[in-house]
């Protein structure tokens, strides 16, 4: 296989058509003084108006004139010979962000030329295609081109803004030291040395839906322009299988603007939507009305902390107070029972007789999830009665050498113990203390197998609690593996053993993703294509017998004119 080392020397066969355009035109007459009058009929010019355009004059220099021109034009176009035994190796990886998503057609001709160009470097090809998320298999490896394409064709981006540099170091190990790996994006950014960016990209004016809060039935979102010109949109809303009249919103460049409105009664559930643009992915919003798991809380009656067991409970979202298989108790630990439940509980550790003398120490606080970000500063505690620690407790506050709250897990069961008496003791009025306690609820909330619903924000991990005797838990339409809300804004169901645990909205709020006016096109692959090329092939060793040729016709031409 034959490859140029410099195709743009093919330019030069433009000639071709010039000297054909030369031929065309007559020669001027010249005026001969002569004695003999029978030699005029042979000296009759054929034109006596000078030079212009009559017929093609077939003669030896302009075929001469033409091999010499083609003669040139190899020589310019550096013609080098592919070995058959050379082999690259080219590892793309694809930016997984879902804003690619919006250049589709870009990306498919991008990439088509991009490999037929680099296809032609070597005598075979091995590919190997891969995205940034680095959880998902490898999409293709062989050296089948079309098998690529195909390959490209049958995938989706999915994921929001992300770092992609873990998949382009997994690439380079890929390649082993050798080889092409590129990068393929929807906009110019910055890549590590020997990584070759193919962006496909172009600025486009996008707006979409951007956030949701929901209080009661009422929702509330934003709408934002991410473009640099002002936008007209047109949006409505479609619950129980009606639509609502279409409304229009100004929107100015870079700007947002908040819709409020009420989730119709007889439903649980409403999607808005805009008119679609070229990223129609944060153009439609699905909304579910929460639903959180229903606990079942039961109190210890008749203890000093009666009343702040109440007010704890009222703070519950979803509770209600039971003694019939209750979800989480509240429970005292005091001199007459000194034994801990055996079910998931508060435990709140009170003393007859308080000591006055304030603990020493510093108060302390572990980086564990119930007491990140807390600020335990100021809290005062008392010496009291103290709740005996058992190895493997996990201690998630402290002061000096004792314990204040820590965290008992046996099989089946949690326990949070509170290891100081709250009438001693300011916490009650310490936000951080109230929020460790519900982040304890929460996390018996979502061990608890029962239905719920719950809006999610796209590619959000989704927790729920299982059965252990049944198959994993799937979500509709997503391969097995952890699972995700949707990439693309939608309502799922999370299902096991044929019930639904869990029902779903997935809703786009990636601003970043949504925004495009950093995106454009870039490609440095084919600057990498002249090295390869000479690494794959060898020169024309015929070079110089066409340098000879070309000589040999342009002395042959300008001596035949002569003659």
């Amino acid at each position: 296989m034959v490859t140029f080392g410099n195709p743009a020397g093919l330019s030069a066969l433009l000639a071709i058509p010039a000297i054909i355009a030369i031929h065309f035109l007559q020669r001027e007459s010249r005026r001969l003084t002569i004695s003999t009058l029978f030699l005029l009929d042979q000296l009759a010019p054929e034109s006596a108006e000078g030079r212009r355009f009559e017929r093609l004059r077939n003669s030896v220099p302009l075929w001469l004139q033409i091999a010499a021109t083609l003669f040139l034009t190899w020589i310019i176009v550096q013609p080098r010979w592919l070995r058959s035994d050379s082999v690259q190796h080219v590892v793309i990886v694809l930016d997984s962000s879902i804003s690619l998503s919006a250049f589709h057609d870009e990306l498919l001709k991008g990439f088509n030329r991009t490999t037929t160009d680099l296809s032609r470097a070597a005598g075979k090809t091995e590919w190997q295609l891969i995205e940034s998320d680095a959880s998902r298999p490898t999409l293709y490896s062989g050296i089948d081109h079309t098998a690529l394409l195909e390959a490209l064709r049958g995938w989706k981006p999915h994921l929001g803004a992300h770092d992609f540099l873990p998949a382009l170091q997994a690439a380079r190990s890929l390649l082993g030291g050798t080889g092409t790996l590129i990068f393929v994006s929807d906009r110019p950014c910055e890549l590590p040395d020997g990584v070759r960016l193919l962006a496909v990209g172009h600025p486009i004016e996008n707006c979409g839906f951007c956030g949701l809060t929901i209080r009661d039935r009422e929702w509330r979102t934003l709408v934002r322009n991410y473009g640099t010109t002002g936008e007209r949109r047109k949006w409505w809303m479609e619950a129980n299988g009606q639509r609502s009249p279409e409304q229009e919103i100004d929107l100015p460049a870079g700007q947002s603007i908040s819709l409020v409105g009420q989730i119709p009664a007889g439903t649980n559930s409403c999607e808005l939507f805009m008119d679609a643009d070229s990223f129609p992915i944060d153009d439609r919003l699905p909304i579910l009305l929460p639903e959180p798991k229903h606990l079942r809380l039961e109190i210890q009656p008749n203890t000093p902390l009666s009343e702040f067991f109440e007010q704890l409970r009222g703070s519950i979202e979803s509770a209600e107070t039971s003694v019939d298989k209750p979800d989480l108790q509240f429970r005292v630990y005091d001199s007459t029972e000194s034994i801990l439940p055996n079910s998931n509980a508060i435990v709140f550790a009170i003393g007859a007789l308080p000591g006055n003398e304030v603990l020493p120490g510093i108060v302390t606080a572990g980086n564990e999830t119930l007491t990140k970000n807390l600020n335990w500063s100021g809290l005062l505690c008392r010496y009291s009665l103290r709740v005996p620690e058992e190895p493997g407790d996990q201690i998630l506050v402290w002061q000096g050498a004792r314990p204040l709250i820590f965290l008992r897990e046996k099989p089946g069961y949690s326990l949070l113990v509170v290891n100081f008496d709250l009438a001693a003791s300011n916490a009650t009025r310490m936000p951080a203390f109230i929020l460790l306690l519900h982040r304890f609820v929460d996390r018996i909330r979502l061990e608890k197998t029962a239905y719920e619903t719950r809006n999610f924000d796209t590619n959000e991990p989704v927790r729920i609690a299982t059965e252990n005797d049944l198959p994993p838990p799937t979500i509709d339409n997503q391969p097995s593996g952890p699972l995700s809300a949707p990439a693309e804004p939608a309502f799922f169901d999370v299902k096991q053993g044929g019930k639904v645990l869990l029902r779903g909205a997935s809703q786009f709020a990636d601003s970043r993703e949504a925004d495009f006016r950093k995106a454009g096109s870039l490609d440095q692959v084919h600057s990498a294509l002249e090295t390869t090329i000479a690494r794959n092939s060898q020169a024309d060793m015929y070079l110089p017998i066409w340098l000879l040729a070309m000589a040999a016709t342009m002395v042959a031409s300008w001596t035949w004119r002569k003659s």
